[in-house]
């Protein structure tokens, strides 16, 4: 692999890359990419599996059980960022099982052009049908992104899969085409598969409440100890007038790490998810799509003192959140009237952790 291919925009074109760059390239995609690809699957295998089985009929993807109902069913939600440079909109993509430790040689062979090169970060293409064998791309042909609001910002056809790499993570990612017109991403967005049906969806606003007389509030509510330092955030859905809360705590004299998830529902304040010990909840987006009653949330996570986050997609169990397998959901997890149309085994079932 002497030589790569630069391209922007789906244009290519022979660059020689000199070999103190090409060394500095593999060996970083050699030092970060099998730590990366534990953290994803943390982040993406989690203790709910929703699995879906769709159509292909553009036969881009992979999945090889086809719907039975002939309607592709399975859903991608996930975190989506924007390459001004290229004006392209990205999110993350999982391995696919039996990938999730990927051999770096082969990564290393596999990858056949630049897409963008600086002093620390690099943009590499992946072939789609080498992406095809290592990656779960069901739900991915074309994406609609949405800003915190909900508001429709683009609805974008898959362009390439890529390598995105820098000095402290890497991970594979599809890339979006926008429409063109010139955007400023100010604010976190999120992707639903183009052909999500935007009517199942319960549209509500999500306000960050930043009060420390409610902080207060909340850590009576929950008997947490007055002598602790604890980091909050909240957050208030309206209409429904109910407000998720991020609770955290990290002692560094003994190390002891405390994260909880809660709800508010009529000053009835309950604690929905806790980690003890492990990672921390650092930030949530509630999504408008609902299940057992409570809306999808994108959440991120990441341990204390340390460089390692991750998001993940999690749905509501009846008595906890917990992360959907994939970030994909399938239609009859949401939409009871059609449940006995699509397949049953493609509901959520709980798995030990």
């Amino acid at each position: 692999m002497d030589d790569l291919c630069v391209g922007v925009q789906g244009e290519f074109f022979d660059l020689p890359l000199p070999p103190d760059r090409m060394m500095r390239i593999l060996m970083a995609l050699s030092l970060i990419s099998l730590a990366v690809a534990c953290a994803q699957k943390d982040a993406g295998k989690g203790l709910a599996k929703l699995s879906g089985r769709a159509a292909n009929p553009e036969n881009l993807f992979t999945d090889d059980t086809p719907s039975e109902s002939g309607m592709d069913s399975t859903y991608y939600i996930g975190y989506v960022d924007y390459f001004p440079e290229t004006r392209e909109f990205y999110t993350a993509v999982y391995y696919r099982d039996g990938h999730e430790y990927p051999d770096e040689d082969l990564l290393e062979s596999k990858l056949d052009s630049v897409i963008a090169l600086e002093a620390d970060w690099g943009r590499e293409r992946l072939p789609m049908k080498e992406a095809k064998k290592m990656l779960q791309l069901t739900g991915l042909d074309t994406l609609s992104v949405f800003n915190r609001r909900h508001e429709l910002v683009c609805r974008c056809p898959l362009t390439r899969v890529e390598y995105l790499w820098n000095g402290l993570e890497s991970y594979f990612i599809a890339v979006f085409r926008s429409d063109g017109k010139a955007f400023e991403q100010t604010e976190e967005l999120y992707g639903m598969s183009g052909h999500f049906p935007l009517n199942e969806r319960s549209l509500f606003t999500v306000e960050e409440v930043n009060d420390v007389v409610y902080n207060e509030f909340v850590r009576q509510k929950l008997n947490m100890s007055a002598a602790m330092q604890w980091d909050m955030r909240h957050y208030r859905i309206v209409p429904s007038e109910t407000v998720y809360s991020v609770i955290s705590s990290h002692e560094t004299e003994t190390d002891e790490v405390m994260s909880y998830l809660a709800f508010n529902e009529g000053n009835n304040v309950r604690i929905l998810n806790q980690e003890l010990n492990n990672f921390q909840f650092l930030n949530i987006l509630p999504v408008p799509v609902h299940m057992n009653g409570k809306p999808l949330l994108l959440i991120s996570a990441g341990y204390p003192s340390s460089d390692v986050l991750w998001d993940y997609l999690a749905a509501f169990d009846g008595t906890r959140y917990e992360a959907v397998d994939y970030n994909r959901i399938h239609f009859n997890d949401i939409t009871p009237r059609w449940r006995g149309i699509f397949p049953a085994k493609a509901t959520a079932h709980a798995v030990g952790r």
